[in-house]
């Protein structure tokens, strides 16, 4: 049976509609540039979604020849994810790299009108990074569920007026391997914001992260 490729024309469209990108949201690798002499080199692939032909990745029978070659049925991708999609076919679905393609075009244009796309980091990452700490603060909030401001301290050093004028969590370094670097990851998702004035560390926890931690987001 023959193979419903893409024209030159669909596999043009597919590459300008991702921005010459990975569509895949996590990669976004370019995939033009200069070669090296005076033209160009590209390094996109433009996959199908169904596959072009029998045996391939996610065929659908039910599709017709015009179907399997529309640019509805393509995905610009890197080299590397181009293969991914076809070697796991089971993570990698019809409906999952739909998602991926419409994320990327959206990106593209807003990407073409000025502006800065970037993915938001989860918090359930962050999580799997410090779950010690997290799951301190989580008990500590179901405690004391209006406290929004942490501080950071040393069990090697005497303190005077810490938390006087407020209720804080308070967080000591001895307790973990490295308190100070989970705190910068911590302000590197967006979980807390510093607040410190004077030499002690203090942080304010976002909004968004108190919900995800109690469980209201």
């Amino acid at each position: 049976m023959a193979r419903d490729g893409f024209s030159r024309e669909v596999v043009d469209r597919l590459a300008r509609r991702a921005g010459m990108r990975c569509s895949n949201p996590d990669c976004r690798i370019p995939t033009a540039g200069p070669d090296a002499g005076d033209g160009t080199t590209n390094t996109g692939v433009a996959a199908h979604i169904a596959a072009a032909s029998p045996g391939g990745a996610r065929y659908n029978e039910a599709m017709s020849s015009e179907e399997r070659s529309a640019i509805t049925n393509g995905i610009w991708l890197c080299q590397t994810h181009a293969k991914l999609i076809d070697d796991d076919e089971l993570t990698y679905t019809p409906a999952a790299l739909q998602e991926w393609k419409a994320t990327a075009e959206a990106m593209a244009q807003l990407e073409a009108k000025g502006f800065v796309v970037r993915r938001g980091r989860s918090f359930s990452e962050l999580e799997a990074k410090v779950p010690k700490l997290i799951a301190e603060m989580r008990q500590d909030l179901s405690n004391h569920p209006l406290v929004r401001e942490i501080v950071i301290l040393s069990r090697k050093r005497m303190y005077h007026n810490v938390g006087k004028d407020k209720v804080v969590f308070v967080y000591f370094l001895q307790d973990y391997e490295n308190l100070g670097g989970s705190i910068d990851v911590m302000a590197n998702y967006g979980a807390i914001f510093d607040v410190t004035v004077g030499q002690i560390p203090r942080y304010r926890l976002h909004e968004d992260f108190v919900n995800y931690i109690t469980g209201a987001g």
